[in-house]
């Protein structure tokens, strides 16, 4: 896989780690075993994509529904509502931190998009919250 490609999965996980997706609405939506769909995702240098401007615009607009998405921003964007609903339970540490971490990021350094990330996926902001305060 190239740097873009590992960029683009990197600050998926950071959407994903955001816990900020909708939920799923068919069966072929359902994640089955989230342990081994995170696996692909072990690899990503998130410090890479959190730090390039231009691929952490490209996936949040993903995320947002205000622009396209590449399969790596998908792939992440259907893990959203199952880490938002039970806290990335079967995640291993590695995963949790490099969630926490993305996500902490975002509600630092990108206010205004946490906030829309938030509203879109997370309306009462409990759910969130109470996973990276964790």
């Amino acid at each position: 896989m190239n740097n873009h490609g590992k960029v683009l999965i990197a600050l998926c996980c950071v959407a994903v780690c955001g816990c900020l997706a909708k939920p799923a609405t068919s069966a072929d939506d359902e994640i089955k075993d989230l342990p081994t769909y995170m696996k692909r995702f072990d690899k990503v240098n998130v410090e890479q994509v959190l730090n390039n401007e231009r691929v952490l615009a490209s996936h949040l607009k993903c995320f947002l529904n205000d622009g396209p998405c590449v399969q790596q921003s998908r792939d992440l964007k259907r893990v959203i509502p199952v880490i938002a609903n039970n806290g990335c339970n079967g995640c291993t540490e590695k995963q949790m931190t490099t969630i926490k971490k993305s996500l902490n990021f975002l509600r630092t350094k990108k206010p205004q998009e946490w906030g829309r990330l938030v509203k879109t996926y997370d309306p009462s902001g409990t759910k969130l919250n109470k996973f990276l305060d964790a």
